[in-house]
Parts: structure tokens; sequence; C-alpha cells
């Protein structure tokens, strides 16, 4: 009952939190058990969250055994389905036994019941996948083999890639692969256990490395994002015109970091050349506090578009106005409560997540109330103001990201009429950068091909 509370509650938030939530390839995803959920671990709290809303079955969570204290936490988190699994890590001088959490795990899987693992362990903001623990295919393969055969069983991986794991009114691109069949491992498991706990757990990481992006080094990574942002509309008629827009996002980063890897193994000298040119442009960017896509537009089209931007401020700030007096302490609360809590990224949103769908409701009930005792209003008007403030809360988040986008235009065309040898010598920079990129892409397709 709580599960079913707290599931219906989230996957609520989820919809205010995340600006578009792309779920691709959910007919893969099993209706019911026994199935183990396998996914990448770059969000926390937030991941299993996301990956329960795509879900029509309950799930049960695989977490880790510190999160557990007394009688009454206990009993709470077992009814939210959690299961404890201890690792060495979290008390390195025990003797560590997961008897009771695999037995656990067998009886759910033996009820035909659907599982979650992050066989990471541990969750870190990075795009990559770490090495994998081998619980996940010993879970699996036990389970198959401990006397009550489920030859059923299924592993579905599961990738999961934020356009920004802590900031609100992100993206979120849930990436289901297809189920991986715990039955044809089970003849190599009875033979040599250890070597077909191996072979599932590499299958479990191959699978999954292809549902997310997936960057070797941090440098790696900074630089994908830097050709994204350049690049990004050459590459984007590459894309199949059927696909989401996340989707199509992903495939292009994924061929741009495939692409990377390519060229550090084989010209490295090249990568640097590449590197050391888009941190002098960005560099450059930054200190004047301009943005890139501007400065591939012609001035005559900026200009437009910052008169038609103004327009939209000054016909649009009473609404902004309106939407910031009712929605600025309960937009602010959960921020500031994350803060409050923890240091760590990872944990941002989970916290923003879930002061949030308590901090709105309060606020909207209250000032509900306000407006009641204060005007006296009839039901009819009471639901309809009680309408406009999410949606004003959303015309604001729109206006303030409108008007940071009308600042940097006004000041590129202030910079272009005042010192005109700087803007062109920055578009000078961003078509030599450019012309790199075609060429490194067009000896790539060609080696590819």
């Amino acid at each position: 009952m709580l599960y079913t509370f707290l599931k219906l509650l989230y996957k609520t938030g989820l919809w205010f939190f995340f600006r578009k939530l792309e779920v691709r390839n959910a007919h893969l995803i099993p209706n019911g058990g026994p199935l183990l959920v396998v996914s990448n671990h770059p969000n926390t709290f937030m991941d299993p969250i996301v990956i329960a809303a795509q879900l029509q079955q309950p799930m049960y969570f695989i977490a880790k055994s510190t999160v557990f204290g007394s009688k009454f936490q206990n009993w709470m988190l077992r009814q939210m389905h959690l299961i404890p699994i201890h690792r060495k890590e979290d008390n390195p001088d025990a003797t560590i036994s997961n008897d009771e959490a695999f037995a656990a795990s067998f009886k759910a899987l033996h009820e035909k019941k659907t599982l979650l693992i992050f066989p990471e362990g541990n969750s870190f903001n990075q795009r990559r996948l770490r090495k994998l623990k081998t619980g996940t295919a010993r879970i699996a393969l036990g389970a198959a083999t401990d006397g009550n055969y489920s030859p059923a069983i299924q592993i579905l991986p599961i990738g999961l890639n934020y356009s920004a794991p802590t900031r609100f009114r992100s993206n979120v691109f849930v990436n289901v692969g297809k189920p991986i069949a715990v039955a044809d491992y089970v003849a190599a498991y009875q033979e040599n256990g250890h070597a077909a706990v191996l072979d599932l757990t590499e299958e479990i990481r191959v699978r999954l490395e292809k549902l997310i992006v997936h960057t070797t080094t941090d440098e790696e990574d900074e630089l994908a994002r830097q050709v994204k942002a350049i690049y990004k509309e050459q590459l984007t008629p590459a894309a199949p015109a059927t696909a989401l827009p996340h989707e199509q996002d992903f495939m292009l980063t994924k061929g741009i970091v495939k692409s990377i890897h390519h060229f550090s193994q084989t010209e490295p000298g090249r990568v640097a050349t590449i590197q050391q040119e888009l941190n002098n442009y960005n560099r450059q960017l930054k200190r004047l506090h301009l943005q890139d896509p501007l400065l591939g537009k012609e001035s005559r089209h900026v200009l437009q578009q910052s008169i038609i931007g103004l327009v939209y401020l000054v016909v649009g700030f009473p609404l902004y106005l309106y939407g910031l007096v009712h929605n600025y302490v309960p937009y602010i609360i959960p921020s500031k409560v994350a803060r409050a809590v923890t240091r760590e990224e990872e944990w941002f949103a989970p916290i923003m997540l879930t002061t949030g769908i308590f901090s709105f409701p309060i606020f909207y009930a209250l000032e509900v109330w306000f407006l009641h005792q204060w005007l006296h209003p009839n039901t009819l008007e009471l639901i309809l103001y009680l309408l406009s403030l999410p949606l004003s809360g959303f015309f604001t988040l729109h206006y303030w990201n409108r008007l940071q986008h009308t600042q940097s235009h006004w000041l590129l065309l202030r910079l272009f009429y005042s010192r005109q040898q700087i803007v062109d010598k920055l578009r000078q920079q961003r078509r030599h950068i450019i012309s790199l990129l075609e060429k490194a892409r067009e000896d790539y397709m060609q080696k590819a091909g």
C-alpha cells in the first residue's frame, strides 16, 4: 500500500521535475517477473524512481545495508520494497554475509517478482559505466539453480541518460535494452559456476554500455560535450528522422564519443590540437559572456530575435511577476534543503524532487486558503486560481530562460557594433574549428566505410 502511494506520488513529481522524460523501446519491458532490472547509477535515489515509474508491476530494490537502522526505519524501508545487502566498503573490518539478502532475492524471483539492482554498487555523476560487481549474475543464476528452478528469469538492462542530473526541468532519456535470458547460462553455471558468473556479468556490461553515453575519462567527456555544442547542427541530418529528439541526441553523442576514442588511439596529436582550439575558443566565450549558437547566426537574424525577445519580455512581465510571487518560495525551498542536507551533487536531484513534492502542494493550499479568507471567491474562481499557480510557475521558468537568451543576443549585438573585430575573430575561430571537425569526420567515415 505504501509502495503504491509513493510510486503514484513520485511519478507525478517526475512530470513536474523533468522538462522531458523520453523512453526508448518501452515495449521491451516485461509486464511481470521473474525479472532482474539492471541499470547504470548516475543519480542516486532519482534512478530507481525513474525506472520504477516505467514499470507496470511493483519493483523490489536491492539497497546497501547502511540505509537501514531502527526497527521502525527497517519496517518502513521493507514496506517500500527495499532488500538490504551488505558491502565490504561500508564496513571493511566486519565479516560480510549476504545470505539473507540472497535468500530474499531468490524468494522474490521464485514468486515472479521484479528486482532492481545497480551492479556498479555506488552512484557517481559521470557519463561512464564503472566496473560491475558480480552480485546480479550470482543472484540470477543462483535463483535459477537453487532447487526451485526458475528458467524464465530475465535480466532487463536499462540505460539512464540525464542532460543535467542535478538541475530542475532538465531532461532524461531512458534507453531500454533487450532482456537477457538467464536460462542460456544455466548449463555453463552448473559446469563452472565462477566462469558463468563472469560471462553473464560481462554480457550485462556490454549491454549497458550500448544504452548509455560512455566516456572513459573526464577529459574525453568534456571534449565530447564541446564538440557536440559547436558541431551538433552539422551532425543532426545524419540522425534518423523518425527517432525521438533525445534519441537523436543520444545517437549523435555516442557517435562523437566513438570517433574521439578512435582518433585518441590512432591520431592523439590530432585530438590534442582540436581540444586546444576548443578550449581557447570556449575561454573567449566565457570571458565575454557569450554563447556559441549565437555566433553561428547572421547579425540580422540575431537582431530580429532580440527584438522579438524584448517584446515577449515586456508583454509577459505581469504574468512573470504573478508566477514569481506565487511560486518563488516553494521553488527555492527544495534547492535550499538539498544544499543544507548534502554536498554530494548526486543527491541534489532526488532531495529536491522529494522536498518539492511537499513544498508546492502545501504552499498552493495555503495560497488558496488565504485567497478564500480574504476575498471569499466562489468555487469556480478558487479552482481557476489553483490551476493558475503551477501554470504561471512554468511560465516564470520559461520567461527567465528567455530573458537569459535575450540578454545574450543584445550582448552580441553590442559587441558587433562597438567591437566588431572581436566578433569577427571569434567567428573565424569557430569556422576553423568546424573545418577541423568536418575533416576529421570525413576521414573517420572513410576509414569506417
